[in-house]
């Protein structure tokens, strides 16, 4: 159980910390508002779900592992197209 929690850890610090470099990124390029909108919540929500299994608002299971680098890799994809 040791190890699982801090899998969970070493996953949510390298996904904070990507999202973090990529919406700073968003911040420095010229683009239409509403695509930075959209991004900029998309990330910025995204960044909550690790938080909220810190502080445990919700505990984290294996469908997090599923669902969320789905989430991630279709966020990747939608910043990779603008």
């Amino acid at each position: 159980m040791v190890i699982f929690r801090l899998l969970i850890i070493v996953f949510n610090v390298l996904v904070v910390t990507f999202l973090v470099y990529r919406l700073l990124q968003i911040f420095r390029q010229p683009m239409d508002k509403t695509k930075k909108a959209v991004l900029v919540i998309t990330g910025l929500l995204l960044l909550l779900v690790p938080f909220g299994i810190f502080f445990r608002i919700f505990v984290p299971s294996f469908q997090y592992f599923f669902v969320y680098p789905v989430a991630i890799s279709l966020f990747l994809y939608l910043v990779k197209e603008v």
